[in-house]
């Protein structure tokens, strides 16, 4: 207990030096001249100013200089140069420019196409697999006056909101249109590529799911086509066409085969 107390004894001594000492010497720091050290850090940051200014002055002047230099109407030429080749190499199928996955398809529909080795019936085939949405009912038939090609898909596959018997639209002549535009794209691709073989006519429709009723009232859901198009080959002229950048050419082509918009409905239901 004793040594305790002494302990703490100096612990109080110690503290109030240091206190005492604090007190003594604070008069004298407060005293000191820093104005040396004001004027030192003053120094520091305007040579820092002027190094900034001096560097953006040199920047200003490299800039203008490569301004100057600079001969627009050469630029325009080289830039005409370079997208005329740009262009001339997406004509020529250059895999280079193959971005998009209607782009990649194309040059593997290309490709089939050149196959020598497949027969006619194959190549149309695959080459409609590649341009037709997934699920596609493809068929190819064999008449008298030359090849038909079939082609119905769903319109579930190429665009959202529809699913089963629901649709996004909210009139049949906003589905209409929206199917027609489908139609058009997929029509386009299946005959640019499939025009170099024996096919007469290439028959495209554009499937949807319908609720119908039979004649006892019992309802049923049927995959219905609402619309079907038309090509044919000796009707379609001299066409041009860059596959990758065109999407419609042979819209005005094409022949209205089926149009069932006139015996559906949209009902919407309440939530």
């Amino acid at each position: 207990m004793k040594r305790m107390h002494i302990c703490l004894s100096l612990l109080f001594a110690a503290a109030c030096c240091a206190v005492t000492y604090g007190i003594a010497v604070t008069p004298r720091l407060l005293q000191k001249d820093f104005s040396a050290l004001e004027a030192a850090e003053r120094g520091k940051t305007a040579e820092l100013k002027r190094r900034h200014s001096e560097q953006l002055a040199s920047l200003e002047r490299d800039l203008k200089a490569q301004l100057a230099a600079i001969d627009a109407r050469a630029l325009r030429n080289s830039a005409a140069k370079t997208y005329k080749a740009i262009l001339a190499a997406r004509k020529s199928y250059d895999q280079r420019f193959a971005l998009t996955l209607r782009e990649k398809a194309q040059l593997r529909m290309s490709a089939i196409a050149t196959d020598s080795a497949r027969s006619y019936r194959d190549a149309i085939e695959e080459i409609a697999k590649e341009t037709s949405p997934h699920g596609s009912e493809i068929t190819v038939r064999e008449t008298e006056s030359g090849i038909e090609l079939h082609v119905d898909f769903d319109m579930s596959t190429m665009t959202s909101g529809e699913y089963g018997t629901r649709t996004k639209h909210l009139t049949v002549d906003s589905l209409r249109k929206e199917v027609i535009v489908l139609i058009s794209r997929v029509s386009n691709d299946v005959f640019q590529f499939c025009r170099a073989f024996k096919v007469q006519s290439i028959h495209v429709g554009c499937r949807h799911h319908v609720t119908s009723r039979d004649e006892y009232g019992q309802t049923h859901e049927k995959n219905k086509v609402l619309y079907r198009v038309l090509i044919r080959k000796d009707r379609i002229p001299t066409l041009q066409h860059n596959p990758f950048l065109d999407v419609y050419s042979t819209t005005d082509y094409i022949q209205v085969a089926e149009d069932n918009f006139a015996t559906i409905s949209i009902e919407r239901v309440r939530q």
